[in-house]
């Protein structure tokens, strides 16, 4: 009798095991982001967060960072592109990779968060997608394109102190969403189509605009500035490219009396 009843049993989980195994299917869903204009983005501007919602229940499936490198450069800025082309195509290439046990359709809130070192111009991007069992969403993926520049204040560093007549260095680093370079004469991302402007406010006015240009160093736009008077300083660079990506960077200052 025992052994019968220890072979029942061992029948009855066999059949739970293929039952479960039976609906439920290990189904990949692959994140991607490029930048609008560039390449994709990734490790070298601190990835992008990407979570996973329930989109009727907002429950929160799962959560990753995008990291990798920024693809293939002749694939994504030379060739032109067809139907069909997978754009991620080679290794390495920044992207996250979720997998969900699922039975049935499972309707998907993806949100992307980042670039996470892009300081004022982190995004928050969201999409839908459904996910069928088994049905992988491989290759480019799920893929979000971000419109936007980044804009590192360089000079002067946020609550950095000057003594009054000093003249101060006022420059910023600019680059695509993905980090790629900016250069003089460079056919990718030349420094020529990049507009850059500080703005300087003191007790909330604008006291002066100020062009930077391109610096002779990659991605570095520069210019200068000498303070009349004494107090604190806030300073707004702002960024457009003639691709509709635009950024802003945000610093500031202290301006002391000489000491005696």
């Amino acid at each position: 009798m025992w052994k019968h009843w220890r072979t029942g049993l061992f029948v009855m989980l066999l059949s739970g095991v293929f039952a479960v195994s039976a609906w439920a299917v290990p189904t990949k869903l692959t994140v991607r982001a490029l930048a609008h204009d560039a390449k994709f983005i990734g490790s070298v501007v601190g990835g992008l967060k990407v979570v996973v919602k329930d989109y009727y229940t907002d429950q929160e499936l799962a959560s990753g960072m995008i990291m990798g490198g920024t693809g293939n450069t002749k694939l994504l800025m030379k060739e032109p592109v067809t139907r069909g082309m997978v754009r991620s195509e080679g290794k390495g290439t920044s992207k996250v990779v979720f997998e969900f046990d699922i039975k049935d359709p499972l309707k998907l809130l993806v949100e992307v968060i980042g670039p996470m070192a892009g300081e004022a111009n982190i995004h928050k991007e969201v999409k839908t997608t459904w996910l069928l069992p088994g049905q992988d969403i491989v290759g480019d993926g799920l893929l979000f394109e971000l419109t936007g520049l980044l804009v590192h204040p360089h000079n002067p560093e946020a609550h950095e102190f000057f003594t009054l007549g000093t003249t101060l260095p006022i420059s910023a680093v600019v680059t695509p969403m993905c980090g790629c370079p900016v250069k003089s004469n460079f056919p990718l991302w030349n420094a020529d189509d990049y507009t850059v402007t500080a703005f300087i406010y003191k007790g909330g006015k604008k006291i002066a605009e100020l062009p930077l240009k391109y610096a002779g160093k990659t991605s570095n736009f520069s210019s200068s500035f000498t303070p009349k008077e004494g107090g604190g300083y806030r300073v707004v660079f702002t960024a457009h490219d003639k691709r509709n990506n635009q950024g802003v960077g945000i610093s500031g200052f202290v301006v002391v009396a000489p000491k005696k």
